[in-house]
């Protein structure tokens, strides 16, 4: 994180007490566990004292938590609760649930939905597996964006071409081993034709990681749907069919969010179902 307070140019104003008050919510954010009321201080190049009342004003308004444990203070998540009353993540989230819901109980896989925020992608939303076992991501969970990451590279995919560009160049630039630019590229244009991301996870063996995009009217991903699918005795549905499954629910959510689904996010060999249809 970049500590330098950013001065007030020509013709803009300066609010001190403000601009602290965000720098401690900005530095504890990227921080974890957390950091007591002196390393605060020494991050921010300022006085324990010079921010002791403004800390406090943050734990009495709920933006801030002190452990008592170590004294050190960490950051709520009230701000993500503000996030949520947003018309737009609203309207998103109350199509999105039940279909998320529905999915998890047709595949018993857990699933996420993911936005693009401040530069990483953020865990909207979470629904865990009916069954006994599982494998789910924390709500509000946030990862940097960068190329190993399914849902950087399906947010990437589906964009007007100029975004697209930007965003593998962000992901090259957050990522500490970056494959190459071509192969990133290739990447992208692949999941972009094929209208998903279905890979091995990076992260945890025995994941096999399904990501689709939720698109706009425009066709543009304002979000991703994920299952990590985790392969498990009593799971019977084969990682083709969770993938259809999870389409159709895309193809409902996008929908109903004003889009027109491209056909390339219907998976090869999906078979659309009539409601009355049997499974």
């Amino acid at each position: 994180m970049n500590n330098a307070r950013t001065e007030a140019g020509p013709g803009q104003y300066n609010a001190p007490a403000l601009d602290k008050g965000l720098d401690i919510l900005e530095l504890l954010a990227e921080t974890s566990p957390g950091l007591t009321q002196h390393q605060i201080a020494a991050r921010l190049g300022r006085t324990a004292s010079e921010l002791f009342r403004m800390i406090e004003v943050l734990v009495r308004r709920g933006y801030l938590v002190r452990l008592p444990a170590d004294g050190t203070y960490q950051i709520t998540l009230k701000m993500f609760e503000l996030a949520h009353r947003q018309p737009p993540v609203r309207r998103l989230l109350a199509v999105a649930m039940p279909r998320m819901h529905a999915l998890a109980r047709e595949t018993s896989q857990s699933c996420h939905l993911v936005v693009l925020h401040d530069h990483r992608i953020l865990v909207l939303a979470q629904v865990d597996s009916p069954e006994a076992m599982g494998f789910s991501v924390r709500l509000g969970a946030h990862f940097p964006f960068r190329a190993d990451r399914v849902s950087a590279r399906v947010l990437a995919a589906f964009q007007a071409p100029e975004r697209s560009v930007e965003l593998i160049d962000e992901m090259l630039r957050n990522d500490p081993a970056p494959p190459a630019r071509d192969q990133l590229s290739r990447s992208v244009d692949l999941i972009r034709r094929r209208g998903y991301e279905q890979h091995v996870s990076a992260t945890l063996p025995g994941i096999t990681d399904l990501c689709f995009p939720i698109v706009d009217h425009g066709g543009h991903a304002v979000a991703t749907l994920t299952q990590p699918y985790l392969s498990q005795r009593d799971v019977r549905m084969p990682v083709a069919e969770a993938r259809a499954a999870q389409a159709r629910i895309v193809e409902q959510i996008s929908r109903e969010l004003g889009a027109t689904m491209p056909d390339a996010v219907q998976p090869p060999g999906a078979r659309r179902r009539s409601p009355g249809a049997r499974r």
